[in-house]
């Protein structure tokens, strides 16, 4: 070999050694060259700039002089003649995939014929995609051959099948076993210059890895038969796998790997990187079917906050399903385009939207419309704008129908609906012009607009609160269209009617003044539906109004100095004494910081509440505890850094709410934000049976009683689950309770504000580690174990004895939560035992026979009057629910059963 071509592929190797470690390639000086090649610096100079004269090198002027090779500075992301390549195309590759991407271009260049590598990740990922693109990568560089092949194997087909798996790696000999009647290609021969992908590589058998070795080894094989003949190929092996590969694969093939890369699940990736993904999914099924496609701003949201467990995989799949339905809606010309509804997505992706107050301020950014539509050709989705603001009734009312027709069950629907209204009016009121009375007259009847002026005047004193410009206008412009519709004969509809008349039962009678007034005005009926949206605007209004005073940041920490110390350097940089810090000694008593604390509430709250930072133990429940005891809404974070103060400090100051100050702090700290997301799955919560944990603190602290109950209560093992929800008000915790309740059966609620509804036992914050106060819910869950026993009863009395087994079961609960309630205690065989024998005298006195008569009745009467008592009492709700008479004797029989005597 010539001198020169020494030379070049020391300076490509060079090259691509620097790329491999920095990611980027700064270049070689002729003094590393001739070190590397034991020759003179002259020499290495001299050939170096021949390089150059033909356009083989790049050199970079300085002291000394730098040389790079052309080719290889194509892929270098520094470099001044950096162009795109294939990576490029991939959604995110210069954001949670930048990594991944430079170390699959080291890869690919690394000399002399790239590395060996592995890739990680979960179902779903893109991994197949990925090796792919790194395949087009390797041919666009020049290191493989524009014809070279990239071969697929599923290491999966032939897992339980050693022989078979090396007959199909490496080919076959003839004659090697019966049929084999002549040579066949192997796959690593057909890969041979090219790239071999090796897919669900941990199903390989120990085996199977130990057939690569010697070709990862030499680069050479054998096929199946052959003992002597040995192939030569020159194949880069690309290997996927979503196990751990510490447990999977065998220590020496991994060792044989040098390059893992880790690719990110979809929930890792940026919402800006899944609304892309969303964006080019939906505009490869526009050009398939060969019309634009439209979304909702609903079903949007929750297409970006699903949690999708099969990852990117799955999410196109979702998109390609609920398309299907819109297309077919189109077809059937339910629709005038093709518009993916909320109704069209499945289930698990319509919960997204119990997860959008968390990310709401991420998640709009990508919506700024009612309906976003994608076409094959556009660039960038094209958003349109609802122009008929609060000309909302026909929108309500057709998407009331489509829901019904598309079979929805009426929680869904409710859910659906409440989101429409209060999101829409919410952004209407906080983004509405203050434009003057002058200019709202041209839009709305002078008429209207003093009556609604009037109204919030009377509102004002009613309520003791002033009304917001933005309320007057946004209420006139409502009654406007309310009123036209009523005059015109269509009905007003409002789904959150019940709950509204609950949870704001004083602004729903005040609105009822204005319903007076407009239907003596106009002579028109206006309805309750519309005296709730009314006081929908009433409520909003004070939600959506700017405040002047901060929210205040107090540090909370163990030990003597950490909390203060963080106080001390955030107000320094802050230029203000803004942050304060509460050391507690590791000594110190729960209850004594917790009186301290309080008290620093009290001084520290403005009017806008409290974020409290916290490290561990105890202080995390403090917050609702605060609250139980002040009123002052406190929100806590587990977590403390000195960044994380600054944030919240810098956000209280530009006079952020406390609920925007809390998720600033949240998204600041993914680890913050992973717990507190991950953790609560509200809808996935939801069951038969369930308990709330609820708080005002943030998230957090609701998962810490989750777990504090399931461990106390064992309720894993009872299927009883709990749903942790954050809560800003009295109000609005009483509006979801009510919700839950139309769905489940609530058992109790864990929190630092009393639901004040008798059908459901409360338990303050603080009475969560009183084993007293627990012994009553630990009592309730049990008789809840033994009433679905006694249900499980009423199939077998129905078989097996003449009596009405739905009238006697339906007593028997009664009569045994009686029982319960004067503490009498019965376990699951003493409960069946007095099912049947209890059904089998009722079938005795309604046919007529005879009972059995015990000995010594008046004895036992005598003796157990308490007990007697008790059960005489009783047994009257079987003998009025079964019509029959039941004698002392048998209830002495069943004295004798429940105690054992």
């Amino acid at each position: 070999m010539k001198r020169i071509d020494k030379v070049y592929n020391c300076l490509k190797e060079l090259c691509n050694k620097q790329f491999a470690e920095r990611g980027e390639i700064i270049g070689v000086s002729a003094m590393e060259i001739a070190h590397a090649l034991n020759i003179q610096r002259t020499n290495a100079s001299s050939d170096l700039n021949t390089l150059f004269r033909e356009g083989k090198v790049i050199k970079v002027e300085g002291k000394p002089v730098l040389y790079k090779v052309k080719e290889l500075d194509m892929v270098s992301d520094e470099s001044d003649m950096v162009v795109k390549d294939v990576f490029d195309s991939i959604i995110g590759a210069n954001l949670s995939l930048k990594n991944a991407v430079q170390q699959a271009k080291a890869a690919i260049i690394y000399p002399p014929n790239g590395l060996h590598t592995l890739l990680l990740g979960e179902t779903g990922t893109g991994k197949s995609m990925f090796a792919e693109v790194m395949y087009s990568f390797a041919k666009e560089i020049g290191r493989i051959k524009r014809n070279a092949p990239f071969v697929t194997f599923n290491c999966a087909d032939y897992a339980n099948n050693p022989q078979l798996l090396m007959s199909q790696l490496f080919g076959v000999k003839k004659g090697a076993y019966t049929g084999a009647d002549k040579d066949r290609m192997g796959l690593v021969e057909k890969a041979d210059g090219g790239i071999l992908f090796l897919d669900e590589v941990h199903r390989l058998p120990p085996e199977g890895q130990e057939m690569l070795f010697y070709l990862i080894d030499k680069g050479l094989y054998r096929r199946l038969g052959e003992s002597e003949t040995q192939h030569k190929a020159n194949v880069l092996i690309i290997c996927a796998t979503t196990e751990n590969i510490e447990s999977t694969l065998l220590r020496t093939f991994i060792r044989r790997i040098p390059m893992v890369i880790k690719l990110p699940a979809l929930a890792e990736r940026t919402y800006e990187e899944r609304f892309e993904l969303i964006k080019n999914f939906f505009r490869e099924e526009a050009a398939i079917i060969n019309t634009d496609i439209m979304i909702t701003s609903n079903a949007l949201k929750a297409l970006l906050l699903y949690e999708c467990p099969n990852n990117i995989g799955q999410l196109k799949s979702d998109i390609k399903l609920s398309i299907a339905k819109a297309y077919l809606g189109y077809m059937m010309k339910r629709d005038k385009g093709v518009c993916v509804h909320t109704e069209d997505l499945p289930e698990y992706v319509r919960r997204g939207l119990f997860r959008y107050k968390e990310s709401k301020d991420e998640i709009d950014k990508f919506i700024t419309g009612d309906i976003i539509k994608f076409s094959a050709d556009n660039a960038t989705p094209v958003i349109q704008q609802n122009n008929q603001i609060f000309n909302f009734y026909e929108a309500l009312e057709e998407k009331r129908k489509a829901l019904e027709q598309k079979g929805l069950n009426e929680s869904d629907i409710k859910l659906i609906m409440s989101i429409d209204i209060e999101t829409y009016l919410k952004k209407y009121l906080l983004n509405l012009d203050k434009n003057n009375l002058e200019e709202l007259y041209k839009i709305v009847d002078k008429k209207i607009v003093d009556i609604v002026n009037d109204f919030l005047n009377y509102a004002s004193k009613k309520l003791k609160r002033p009304f917001s410009e933005k309320t007057l206008y946004g209420l006139s412009m409502h009654v406007a269209s309310s009123v036209e519709r009523i005059l015109s004969g269509k009905d007003i509809v409002n789904h959150q009617l019940e709950n509204i008349k609950k949870v704001y039962e004083k602004e729903f009678e005040v609105a009822n003044a204005l319903r007076e007034r407009v239907q003596k005005e106009f002579n028109i009926k206006v309805p309750d539906d519309e005296v709730g949206f009314v006081t929908m605007f009433l409520c909003l209004d004070e939600e959506t109004k700017e405040k002047d005073e901060r929210v205040g940041i107090i540090v909370a920490m163990h030990g003597e100095a950490a909390a203060t110390s963080i106080a001390e350097v955030s107000n320094r940089l802050l230029g203000d004494n803004y942050v304060i810090g509460y050391n507690m000694p590791l000594d110190q008593k729960p209850e004594v910081a917790l009186n301290n604390l309080t008290n620093i509430v009290k001084r520290v709250d403005k009017g806008r509440g409290v974020l409290l930072l916290v490290d561990m133990g105890s202080l995390v429940l403090f917050g609702d505890m605060i609250y139980e005891r002040t009123g002052i809404p406190v929100k806590t974070i587990e977590m403390v850094s000195t960044p994380m103060v600054l944030e919240a400090a810098r956000k209280a100051i530009l006079n952020a709410s406390l609920d925007e100050v809390y998720d600033a702090v949240v998204n600041f700290s993914p680890y913050v934000g992973r717990i507190y997301k991950d953790s609560v799955k509200f809808e996935d919560s939801l069951k038969k049976n369930v308990i709330i944990t609820a708080c005002i603190t943030g998230e957090g602290t609701a998962v810490k009683l989750k777990s504090i109950l399931e461990k106390n209560l064992d309720l894993k093992e009872k299927d009883i689950h709990v749903i942790p929800i954050e809560i800003e008000n009295k109000r609005e915790f009483r509006r979801k309770l009510l919700n839950i309740k139309e769905e489940k059966n609530i058992l109790a609620v864990v929190s630092a504000i009393n639901p004040q509804d008798d059908s459901i036992l409360y338990i303050s914050t603080s009475d969560v580690f009183d084993n007293d106060k627990l012994s009553v819910l630990k009592n309730k869950i049990e008789a809840l174990s033994q009433i679905e026993i006694i249900d499980n009863m009423k199939e077998v009395i129905r078989e097996n004895i003449k009596i009405d087994s739905e009238k006697y079961i339906s007593s028997f609960k009664r009569f045994y939560a009686t029982l319960i309630r004067e503490g009498v205690n019965l376990n699951e065989d003493i409960t069946i035992g007095l099912i049947l024998h209890l059904a089998c005298v009722i079938e005795r006195i309604l046919q007529g026979k005879q009972l059995i008569h015990i000995k010594d009745t008046q004895e036992y009467i005598k003796n157990y009057p308490k007990e007697f008592d008790i059960i005489k009492k009783a047994i009257r709700i079987i003998e009025e629910g079964c019509s029959v008479k039941i004698s002392d004797e048998e209830c002495v029989n069943m004295m004798k059963i429940i105690y054992s005597l």
